[in-house]
């Protein structure tokens, strides 16, 4: 094990190498420009530029799919493969402050709710604005059993719970498996939560898929968590939420992304209605996929011409984070087609079902991971939410 400093330093230099090489190399510079327009990031100043970096190499994904890490320990087989797999799984949380020590806090992360000792990779001197009960938003990346700050975003004060936990919530689901690492009681709560959720929507439905409107989405998911929550013998009324009546088709949904609002019912906002699907994965949980309706009936007419959109629909399934990859190899299953048709949406020549997940779904092939609806099942921090959510609507 190297001595802590010695950690500290390594980190620090391969962040700046690995942003230097996204500046240089031509690819992954063109790339970073197109991630910038995709997500409507305007470039103010040279600091901007730099913290989007960071992000950017930190987290994401190239337009071909390939993550910009993977990328960069492609083109350096020499790099420091230890310090980019620690950098590969470090995750951005909310932090609640317990006590500074001399050179760390010891601190509770409100993702997978546990406490840790986390050292800052700056001078304690130069944080001295965050105080005792405080909450930060932090980059937490562990090596060696030592965990460290790698980037503070921002504090929220000890009387701003409510805020720390709705931006808990924005963070997990954009690094679900923070919940599970280094806490293996989570993990095996959240196993047996799926299981249990796998088994009363198989009883109901006598089968894993269900598509309904984007207007019935947010009644059924509410049905469903009192079913859940309550251990109801009581089946939904079987047709309920099937439908028949929407035309197949794809359009960018606005707020699409904003999923922590979408799960506490904004579904039916949209002005133009819509397909939504409910997958429930054994392993990972239930999915709650707009335009899933659309995409089967793509599979089912084996044409990208006959229904609006479906080129896009298609990408946007498969290049999905909420799209878990037994769904994929449902489809595969289910549609000889599946490959030939994924195969010419992308220019790519897939042999098999394996080759495809392996492209969209390497994420999964590193760990346990989950849904993000059973993440916020099992999250505390959700609860919260909810519980304040609730009791502010009784006395309105």
């Amino acid at each position: 094990m190297a001595p802590i400093p010695e950690i500290m330093n390594l980190i620090s230099q391969n962040i700046s190498t690995m942003i230097d090489f996204a500046v240089e190399d031509e690819t992954l510079s063109a790339d970073f420009e197109q991630f910038l327009t995709k997500n409507n990031i305007n470039i103010q100043k040279q600091s901007d530029i730099e913290n989007c970096l960071i992000g950017y190499v930190l987290d994401e994904k190239m337009q071909n799919n390939t993550r910009v890490l993977d990328y960069f320990m492609q083109k350096n087989p020499d790099c420091n493969k230890k310090i980019i797999n620690a950098l590969k799984n470090s995750f951005i949380s909310i932090f609640k402050i317990n006590k500074i020590l001399k050179n760390a806090y010891s601190a509770y992360c409100l993702a997978n709710e546990k406490d840790f000792e986390l050292i800052p990779l700056v001078k304690m001197v130069n944080l001295r604005s965050i105080g005792l009960y405080d909450f930060i938003k932090a980059r937490m990346i562990e090596s060696d059993g030592v965990f460290y700050l790698l980037e503070i975003f921002e504090c929220f004060g000890e009387f701003r719970e409510y805020n720390a936990n709705i931006e808990a919530v924005k963070c997990l689901i954009k690094y679900p498996k923070s919940q599970i690492m280094y806490n293996d009681e989570k993990l095996k709560d959240i196993k047996t939560n799926v299981e249990k959720f796998y088994k009363k929507f198989i009883e109901n439905f006598e089968c894993d898929e269900i598509v309904t409107s984007n207007t019935l989405a947010d009644g059924l998911l509410k049905e469903l968590n009192g079913i859940i929550e309550t251990d109801s013998a009581v089946k939904l009324e079987k047709g309920k939420y099937c439908i028949n009546n929407i035309e197949p088709g794809f359009f960018e949904i606005k707020g699409d992304d904003d999923f922590l609002n979408n799960a506490a019912g904004g579904f039916s906002t949209s002005k133009e209605p819509y397909n939504v699907g409910f997958f429930m994965d054994k392993d990972s949980g239930l999915y709650i996929i707009p335009f899933l309706g659309t995409f089967n009936e793509i599979l089912k007419v084996n044409s990208l011409d006959t229904i609006k959109g479906a080129v896009d629909c298609i990408k946007y399934i498969m290049a999905s984070d909420k799209v878990s990859p037994n769904l994929i190899i449902k489809k595969a299953n289910e549609y000889k087609n599946f490959i030939p048709l994924i195969s010419k949406v992308f220019d790519l020549d897939f042999k098999d079902i394996r080759e495809i997940i392996g492209y969209f779904k390497a994420d999964w092939q590193q760990g346990e991971m989950f849904s993000p609806i059973i993440s916020l099942y099992n999250s505390k921090a959700f609860e919260k939410i909810i519980d304040i959510g609730d009791n502010r609507n009784k006395y309105r």
